[in-house]
Parts: structure tokens; sequence; C-alpha cells
């Protein structure tokens, strides 16, 4: 058994305990974890400005010499910051292991004047949206929205941008493994080798942060979901 003494900087109170902080947290899980797992949870806490890059790389520079500690510089790397889902992490990673571009994360799509959606992911270029789907949302109301009226209310706007020229892929838990993963990315390879339309109707702004979803207990986007038909680790 060994032992390590804590800096005062790296140690917090939550409630009446003490508690190292999220970035030294976020360090020492990132070692051990599987990195989908590393890289999402410093996507969630980015995303929440639980801590910031630099927390994490003073951390980094007093571990230099600590077993695992190339796995969470890595891990650091790959986090974007903006990811608001789980999935959108994972996706993320899956598609640049298969050696696509790398997107533009978390993309305000305007049209006239109207905002009319925000994707997960942008190809400038091509003008394809990637759009990673978790069932949650069709299956509970939100907004103030059944999942029936916000299913017609994205077939609307999607349907309009189609019409100018933008192209979609979408994306599901499935698609990330097995024989999907292969039909995902000749999908992805097929939509990509287009050129987008030379004269655009749509106005592409990317977001510089992400936005935390939910609260008050409500599913954020990060939490193991059953009802989502896959069993992974929260």
């Amino acid at each position: 058994m060994t032992r390590a003494a804590l800096p005062v900087d790296e140690v917090t109170v939550r409630g009446a305990c003490r508690v190292t902080t999220a970035a030294r947290t976020l360090v020492d899980v990132a070692r051990t974890w599987p990195e989908v797992h590393a890289v999402a949870a410093l996507d969630a806490a980015l995303l929440r400005g639980l801590t910031t890059r630099a927390d994490v790389r003073r951390v980094l520079g007093r571990q230099a010499t600590v077993p695992g500690i190339p796995r969470t510089v890595r891990a650091l790397y790959l986090a974007d910051g903006r990811a608001e889902s789980w999935l959108e992490t994972c996706g993320r990673l899956t598609l640049d292991a298969l050696g696509l571009p790398s997107f533009v994360s978390q993309v305000e799509l305007w049209v006239e004047g109207e905002l009319l959606e925000v994707v997960d992911g942008w190809y400038p270029e091509a003008a394809v949206a990637v759009e990673f789907d978790g069932r949650i949302r069709y299956r509970r109301t939100q907004f103030g929205r059944t999942a029936e009226q916000e299913l017609w209310e994205e077939k609307r706007r999607e349907d309009l941008l189609r019409s100018i020229g933008v192209r979609f892929l979408r994306v599901a838990y499935e698609d990330l493994s097995g024989g999907r993963r292969r039909r995902l990315e000749k999908s992805a390879r097929r939509l990509l080798a287009v050129p987008g339309p030379e004269r655009r109707e749509s106005r592409a702004v990317p977001r510089p942060e992400g936005r935390a979803r939910g609260g008050d207990g409500e599913d954020d986007g990060w939490l193991a979901r059953a009802d989502d038909g896959v069993g992974r680790p929260g």
C-alpha cells in the first residue's frame, strides 16, 4: 500500500465531506478508465464549468511520473468541452477513429434571420450536419412539447434545411460498433465526397461553448439510460 499527500488546492468541500477537486478527480479517473469514458468525463466537466483545461494541466504538471498519466494527457487532448451528451463524445471519437475529418461542434444554422437548428456537428465544405440521436428525446415530454410534437417539428425544420442544400448524417448508439459502424463510415464518406452548394442560403454560426441540458434531477444527456436499450457505464 502506498500513500500520497494531496496538495491543499486539490481538495475542496462538498456538504460535510472533503473531496478532491474536479480537476484532480478527472486526472485520477482518466488514468484507468477506458478512453471514451475518460474523454466523456472531461467533456461533461468542461461543459458544466466545473473545471478548466488550465486546472487539469496544473494537476498533470505535478504528476508527470505517476503511472497512467499519458492516458490522461491524451484524454484531455481529445476532450472538446462542447459535447452535450455522452453519445456526442462517443460519436465524435468514433468518427475520428474511422479517419474521417473532424467536424465543428455545436453549430447554429440560420435561415433568413431565424435560428432553425443547432446541430451537434458541422462539416462546412460539404454542408453536412451531424446529429447524434438518443431515443430519450423522442420518448419524453420536454420544453413543453410531447415526443410526437418534437419529432414533427424536427422533421419540418430538417425538410426546410434539406431543401436549401443541407444534408444530414444521423447517428445512433447502435451505429458506433460492429457492422453498423462500417455502414456509418461509408455513409459519411459518401456525403463528404460531394461538396455543398456554392450559394448558401443558410448561415452556420459555431457556438463558442456548449449548453448543459436538464436540471433538478432531469436527464442531462450524460446519465446511463436503460430505456435507450444499451448497457453502458454512466
